[in-house]
């Protein structure tokens, strides 16, 4: 008796038609994953770009103009869509300014800063202190479990700035009659952390050439490809550089530099600065 081939024995056909089930089977699988995969990413990029639109509508569409201050800001949104936060509000005698970060990315952090931006426009006139003092006690109040905001306040009234933080990054001040930048480090807790915290105060003359700068950790803690922070004491060296320059100048500078130091690439945190120069 001739007997077939081993790949032409029944044998073989079942094995082939097993093959053939495993592989439909596993290719279904394979489609299925990536379906699914696809269909994240999209609901991640979607939920990124609603993020991004509610993080621009909190900030201010236009800057206070005074013939004694000259005012900037900006915001560099990072991969993450961080939350990064900027505003200013004046009265009849003052112009308050804020920048803030709050913790977290995407639609959460964009809760916690529509929150801040109602109380400070539901807030009377206060002490910059007192600003914090309030708001913390509203966020507390509404308990956003583990969210929280950090931020950085500045009264500016009569040819002085009264500022207070809770939990941000220092504050830097340039005096134009010394041609050198003070680094002004206010502690404090941030917004939702302690019910009833109090804040540190500090007032400083502003006088005409002096310039304020308040920013996130963006900038200070943005990491190049080599693993180096640009660090606080290139964002002193970059302000004493600029000082002479309008505010809108010494921001685009601030942010250009971000491109700089990351080589084109997206922060991995947003970047905000607030300038504020007197005239």
């Amino acid at each position: 008796t001739i007997l077939p081939p081993w790949y032409r024995t029944y044998a073989a056909y079942a094995g082939y038609i097993f093959l053939l089930v495993f592989g439909f089977r596993s290719f279904g699988k394979y489609q299925a994953k990536k379906s699914l995969e696809k269909a994240d990413n999209e609901r991640r990029a979607g939920e990124l770009e609603e993020a991004k639109k509610i993080q621009e509508s909190m900030l201010p569409k236009v800057f206070p103009t005074s013939n004694s201050y000259d005012i900037s800001a900006g915001l560099v949104t990072s991969t993450e869509i961080g939350g990064d936060y900027y505003d200013f509000f004046e009265n009849k005698n003052s112009i308050y300014a804020v920048c803030g970060d709050a913790t977290g990315h995407g639609t959460s952090s964009g809760m916690m800063v529509s929150i801040i931006k109602s109380g400070l426009n539901g807030l009377p006139s206060l002490s910059t202190d007192k600003v914090l003092y309030e708001l913390n006690n509203i966020v507390k109040k509404i308990d956003l479990g583990t969210l929280k905001m950090s931020l950085n306040i500045c009264e500016i009234k009569n040819g002085s700035i009264t500022l207070s933080s809770a939990a941000m990054p220092p504050i830097y001040l340039y005096n134009s009659k010394s041609k050198k930048t003070e680094e002004i480090l206010i502690r404090g807790l941030p917004l939702g952390g302690l019910k009833n915290e109090t804040f540190d105060i500090q007032k400083k003359k502003f006088n005409k050439g002096d310039v304020l700068v308040m920013l996130s950790d963006g900038l200070p803690e943005a990491e190049n490809d080599a693993g180096e922070l640009y660090d606080y004491e290139r964002v002193m060296e970059l302000i004493n550089k600029n000082a002479s320059k309008t505010a809108e100048e010494i921001k685009d500078k601030m942010i250009g530099e971000v491109d700089i130091w990351l080589d084109g690439k997206v922060p991995d945190d947003d970047v905000s600065i607030v300038v504020i120069k007197k005239k």
